[in-house]
């Protein structure tokens, strides 16, 4: 994966069936690092599994942290300008998915790079 000097903070969703339901619900959050966020879906996912619930998708995504990944700031006037820190690069700068959320044990999150 390339280092980016773009400020980033990390987003991320856990979903997962409810056995006696059978319904698909999600679990969001954020963090400020790669390692944090790795850490927060690996303790979401435990915590889903001791409930009884099967772990479908488990994602993450880098975004400017200035503009939330929408590339572009509202002004103090109200006007829409180009987010400094990222150049208005929009959507997520990097992504990780689980390669393996059927088992606690090895969870291991594979790159993906971001669409441009």
């Amino acid at each position: 994966m390339s280092q980016s000097l773009i400020p980033a903070k990390w987003k991320f969703i856990v979903e997962y069936e409810d056995e006696e339901t059978q319904e698909i619900s999600g679990t969001i959050g954020q963090a400020n690092s790669r390692y944090e966020c790795e850490s927060l879906i690996e303790d979401d996912i435990a915590y889903h599994i001791i409930c009884g619930r099967v772990i479908v998708n488990a994602e993450a995504a880098a975004v400017c942290a200035k503009c939330d990944g929408e590339g572009k700031l509202t002004s103090a006037n109200g006007d829409l300008i180009v987010c400094d820190a990222c150049g208005g690069h929009m959507g997520p700068i990097a992504k990780l998915e689980a390669a393996d959320t059927r088992h606690l044990g090895g969870v291991c999150f594979a790159d993906r790079p971001a669409a441009s």
